[in-house]
């Protein structure tokens, strides 16, 4: 090995889990026996105390993670958002403003915002070397990443499929019928791959560009033509399970045409049809189950390592992610069917299991030493939207 080669080595600084199994199981049975004495009061004592036990087992050149949330700040949010949401319920509905939907739309349109503090206040809520992270952004910009831009693909993306289907126009038989179906399907898995592969790519620049560690920023440069390529693939792994869910279910759809047709369709009709269809119907709903758990992790592991690898801190850090799709689905599988088959008593070790691999496939490469420890003297949000958005826990595919 070289010298440059072995100074390569030795700035990478791998990330190390030490949680182990029997203390997190405690953990969990502890927090699950409370939150049924307390009729789920204590639920989110419970979600703070998990990640806090994670958070002190996860290393990084011999230094543990902190994490300084409170159950309370959870509670009082969650209690909030849904008095607020009950007392405009009832408010639209006395006057009959907008048949009561009021509520649902201005929760909606403020959820970016909300999500954005909910993000501010996790961040500075972690601690790395008694520094915090944080996250602060503009307003306008996290309500066009967030709300605005996703609208926008999204409509744009109804009138494409709108539009193709009025020029193929009407199919003259049940042949030409399946045929369009086929190609608006494919149609809409692309679009939805190149608009989640778009929306991703900016989320991914919205937090990269807007976090920090201390005095120092983050920085990522990522490519949204590889996030979109990303998701189109990953939608395209739909393709075959669609294919064989379609001719497995024909049969029950033409019974129930035929039925239909003649006129004699009646619920007794309807569900003798589907007892004959059992299998098929079950046969179905497990391709479906296997097709999206195959999607998503496909996604999650090749977005994170999107994501990682082109994020930086500062002008000397910079971050790699080798997660790979099989070793991803390995992880994911021991932890559904432990979980499933043992009847959630097997979860704290799956659990474990789980974290080891994302920290052991994730590195900084760089000298830390090098990095001033230097607090940022911001004080948290402590304002009435603040406080309501503490709860909001935001979850992204690619972290």
């Amino acid at each position: 090995m070289t010298s440059s080669e072995a100074g390569a080595a030795n700035s990478q600084h791998v990330f190390v889990f030490h949680g182990k199994a029997w203390p997190f199981f405690l953990i969990c049975l502890g927090n699950l026996l409370l939150t049924i004495i307390t009729v789920g009061i204590y639920l989110p004592w419970a979600y703070v105390k998990s990640r806090r036990y994670i958070y002190k087992n996860m290393e990084l050149n011999g230094v543990h993670f902190d994490y300084h949330a409170t159950g309370g700040a959870f509670l009082v949010s969650w209690l909030l958002v849904g008095l607020i949401f009950i007392v405009l319920t009832l408010v639209c509905e006395s006057i009959n403003l907008l048949f009561g939907f009021l509520p649902v739309l201005l929760l909606w349109a403020l959820m970016p915002l909300m999500m954005a503090k909910g993000l501010r206040y996790q961040a500075m809520m972690t601690r790395l070397n008694d520094v915090r992270f944080g996250f602060k952004c503009s307003v306008g910009k996290v309500m066009w990443t967030m709300l605005g831009l996703p609208l926008l693909l999204g409509i744009a993306v109804i009138f494409f499929l709108y539009g193709v289907n009025r020029t193929m126009g009407i199919p003259e038989s049940t042949n030409g019928g399946l045929i369009q179906l086929a190609v608006l399907g494919v149609l809409g898995l692309l679009s939805v791959g190149i608009t989640n592969g778009f929306m991703y790519g900016k989320w991914m620049q919205l937090l990269g560009n807007h976090t920090r560690f201390g005095i120092h920023p983050f920085r990522i440069d990522i490519s949204l033509k590889r996030c979109i390529a990303i998701c189109i693939a990953a939608m395209l792994i739909l393709v075959p399970f669609a294919i064989v869910i379609v001719k497995l279910m024909a049969p029950f759809y033409s019974t129930l045409f035929k039925a239909m047709g003649q006129g004699v369709m009646d619920p007794a009709i309807s569900d003798a049809v589907a007892q004959a269809y059992i299998p098929q119907i079950i046969v179905s709903y497990v391709l479906y189950f296997i097709a999206i758990v195959l999607m998503s992790i496909f996604s999650k592991a090749a977005l994170r390592n999107q994501f990682i690898n082109g994020l930086r801190l500062g002008d000397s850090l910079t971050f790699r992610s080798s997660l790979t799709f099989v070793g991803l689905l390995m992880q994911i599988l021991v932890l559904i069917l432990a979980t499933m088959c043992t009847f959630g008593l097997a979860y704290p070790w799956a659990k474990m299991r789980y974290m080891r691999y994302l920290a052991s496939n994730t590195c900084v490469v760089g000298e830390l030493d090098d990095v001033e420890l230097d607090d940022t003297d911001e004080p948290n949000d402590s304002g009435f939207f603040a406080i309501i958005s503490r709860g909001m826990m935001v979850a992204t595919p690619f972290i």
